[in-house]
C-alpha cells in the first residue's frame, strides 16, 4: 500500500514539473517577445511592431520589458560571456556562401489576406488599443537607447485591459452559474523551481501560473505552401480564444456529470499523459444538448478558462462560405490548425445548424453534403492525427439534438443532456443575484431578507436564463418608483440622491416578477428531451 501512495505521489510531481517547465518556457518566450517589441519601437520600427502584436497576441499597453534592459544590452552580455568561455568574439551572423540560396519569407496574398486595418473594419472583430493607439514614429523621433538610459520602457504604461481579437459577449445567454467576481492574480516576477526530489513528500500542490494562459501567446500561421490556405488560416486564427473569459468550475451550479467528463476528456490527459494510453485515450467529443439557457454555453466557457488549451470558438458563419469549395477548405484548414496548436478544443455552438441530417432525395445542397463530409472526415478517417501529442478535443452544444446527423452523433462519444436546474440550483442562483447582504457604496441595504426555500420551489420549470432575468425584473421594481417620484415636478428635493430614494427588493417584488416571467421551455419539450436521451445518450 505504501509503495502505491509512492507511486501516485512520483506521478503527480512528475506533473506539476512538467507543467512548471511549461509556465518557464512560456514566460520565456513572451519575454523575448517583448524585449523584440521594445527593440522595434525604439529604433522607428513601428508598423512591424504593430504587425507582431497582432500576430503573436501581446500588448505593449499590458506588458513592459523590466527596467534597466532591452534587446542590445542582452546581446552585449551575451557577446562578454561567450568571450569569456571560449576565447574568442561571438558571431551572430555571418554571409552566404555563393552556392547557398536565403530564406523565402511566406507572400501574403494582398487581395483576401486580412491585415489590422482591414480587421478593423469587419463585424466582430476588435483591434487590440495597442495597435489602434500606437502613435507611428519616425526613427529621427525616437531617442536612442544608451547605457545611461535604459528606461525607455517606463513610458509605455501597462493596461489591465483585457486584449481580445473577437468580443466575448455573446452566447452565453442560459446560465446555470452562481459566479462570484474573478480577480486575477499579479504576473510573478519569477516562478519557483521545482524538482522531483524537493516534492516528493510535500503535500502541498503546486499551480501553474494562471496569467500565462489568460493572455497566451500565439503561435504564428503555419507555412502552407498555398497563399489560398494561408488566407483561410487567417479567417479561423482570428476564432481562438485569447482572452480568459473567466469562469470557474465553481460559477456553475450542478452539472456534475458534464464538468467530470471534460476533465477526463482535456484536463487530465494534459496533466497525467501517462495514464491515458491504449484503450484509455481519452474522449475526443462530448455532445451538450438540452432546453436553451440551461449552462451549455457557459460550460464551454469554463473549459477555456480552465483547461489551459487552444479554444477554437466556431460558429456557422466561421466555415460557411458561399464560394464554391471554401467550406470545406475552411473545415481542413480548422483542424489542421487546431492540431498544429494541440491540445486543442473545438467548440461548437447550435451544431444543428451545420451538421443537420443529410438526406439522398437530393433536398441537400452539394456544398452542405461536402462540407458536413469533410468535418465527419476530419473528425474520424484516415486525416486524422495518429499523435498522441496532437490532441484535440470537440465540444459541442445543440438544442435539437434529434436533428443531427447519426455519423455525427456516432463521433461525438458522449452525448450528455443538460436538464433544467432542481430546486438545490436554483436555490443557490436566487442567493447568487439577490443576495441579502448585498449593499450599496452608502453601506444601504440593497435585499431585504427573502424566502430562497419558496422562491426555488416556485419556479419548478425555469431555466437559470429565465431566474436570472425574474432576478433582474424584480431588481427594477424599486428603479420604477424612483423613475416616478424624479419626474414629478416638485415632487421631491432635487439636492436628495437617489439611492435614497431606492428601497431594497422585497419578496413581493420577487413575487410580482415571477407572475409576469414564464419559462421559456414547456414540459412537453423537456419530456422530448429525456426521451431522446433514453434512447441516443451517451453518459
Amino acid at each position: 500500500m505504501h509503495g502505491s501512495e509512492t507511486s501516485l505521489t512520483k506521478l503527480k510531481v512528475n506533473s506539476e514539473v512538467r507543467l512548471q517547465e511549461e509556465a518557464r518556457t512560456e514566460q520565456r518566450k513572451k519575454g523575448v517577445m517583448l524585449l523584440i517589441l521594445h527593440h522595434l519601437v525604439a529604433h522607428g520600427y513601428v508598423s512591424t511592431a504593430e504587425r507582431l502584436q497582432i500576430e503573436a497576441n501581446v500588448s505593449m499597453k499590458k506588458w513592459t520589458v523590466a527596467d534597466n534592459l532591452d534587446l542590445l544590452s542582452v546581446v552585449q552580455e551575451f557577446e562578454n560571456f561567450y568571450q569569456l568561455k571560449f576565447g574568442r568574439p561571438a558571431k551572430l551572423m555571418r554571409a552566404l556562401n555563393s552556392g547557398e540560396t536565403g530564406i523565402d519569407l511566406p507572400k501574403h496574398s494582398k487581395s483576401r489576406n486580412p491585415t489590422y486595418q482591414d480587421l478593423s473594419r469587419e463585424e466582430g472583430t476588435t483591434i487590440p488599443d495597442s495597435v489602434a493607439n500606437l502613435t507611428r514614429l519616425s526613427p529621427s523621433r525616437v531617442p536612442p537607447i544608451t547605457p545611461k538610459d535604459k528606461k525607455p520602457s517606463a513610458q509605455i504604461a501597462p493596461s489591465a485591459e483585457p486584449l481580445s481579437r473577437k468580443p466575448s459577449s455573446s452566447s452565453v445567454e442560459g446560465i446555470i452559474v452562481a459566479s462570484t467576481t474573478i480577480k486575477q492574480r499579479p504576473q510573478p516576477n519569477s516562478i519557483p523551481i521545482l524538482t522531483r526530489e524537493s516534492k516528493i513528500h510535500d503535500e502541498t500542490p503546486v499551480d501553474a501560473p494562471e496569467d500565462l494562459y489568460s493572455d497566451r501567446l500565439l503561435k504564428p500561421i503555419p507555412g502552407y505552401g498555398n497563399s489560398e490556405f494561408r488566407e483561410l488560416a487567417s479567417i479561423i486564427t482570428r476564432d481562438i480564444f485569447v482572452e480568459n473569459p473567466n469562469v470557474k468550475w465553481d460559477d456553475i451550479a450542478g452539472l456534475d456529470a458534464p464538468k467530470r467528463l471534460v476533465r477526463e476528456a482535456v484536463v487530465y490527459p494534459t496533466k497525467f499523459p501517462e495514464l491515458f494510453t491504449g484503450i484509455l485515450s481519452p474522449w475526443q467529443g462530448i455532445l451538450l444538448y438540452g432546453p436553451p439557457g440551461t449552462g451549455k454555453t457557459m460550460l464551454a466557457k469554463a473549459v477555456a478558462t480552465e483547461c489551459k488549451t487552444t479554444f477554437f470558438n466556431i460558429s456557422a458563419s466561421s466555415i460557411v462560405s458561399k464560394w464554391r469549395g471554401d467550406s470545406e477548405k475552411l473545415v481542413r484548414v480548422l483542424f489542421e490548425l487546431a492540431r498544429y496548436h494541440a491540445p486543442s478544443t473545438i467548440f461548437l455552438d447550435e451544431l444543428e445548424s451545420i451538421m443537420s441530417q443529410r438526406s439522398s432525395d437530393n433536398s441537400e445542397h452539394e456544398g452542405s453534403r461536402r462540407m458536413k463530409t469533410e468535418l465527419l472526415i476530419q473528425m474520424d478517417g484516415l486525416a486524422k492525427s495518429a499523435s498522441g501529442s496532437q490532441h484535440v478535443f470537440l465540444l459541442a452544444a445543440s438544442n435539437l439534438p434529434w436533428e443531427l446527423d447519426v455519423a455525427m452523433l456516432r463521433r461525438l462519444e458522449k452525448r450528455i443532456l443538460i436538464d433544467l436546474p432542481d430546486q438545490a440550483s436554483r436555490i443557490n442562483m436566487f442567493e447568487h443575484h439577490l443576495n441579502s447582504s448585498m449593499v450599496d457604496s452608502a453601506g444601504r441595504r440593497l435585499v431585504d431578507e427573502l424566502d430562497y426555500e419558496k422562491l426555488g420551489s416556485l419556479t419548478q420549470g425555469y431555466s437559470g436564463s429565465d431566474i436570472k432575468l425574474v432576478c433582474k425584473e424584480a431588481a427594477m421594481r424599486p428603479l420604477r418608483a424612483v423613475f416616478d417620484m424624479l419626474e414629478k415636478d416638485g415632487g421631491v428635493d432635487s439636492n436628495l440622491p437617489a439611492a435614497d430614494l431606492r428601497k431594497p427588493i422585497t419578496m413581493e417584488d420577487v413575487l410580482s416578477a415571477l407572475s409576469c416571467t414564464r419559462p421559456a421551455s414547456d414540459t412537453l419539450l423537456g419530456e422530448k428531451y429525456r426521451k431522446w436521451q433514453r434512447e441516443v445518450g451517451s453518459e
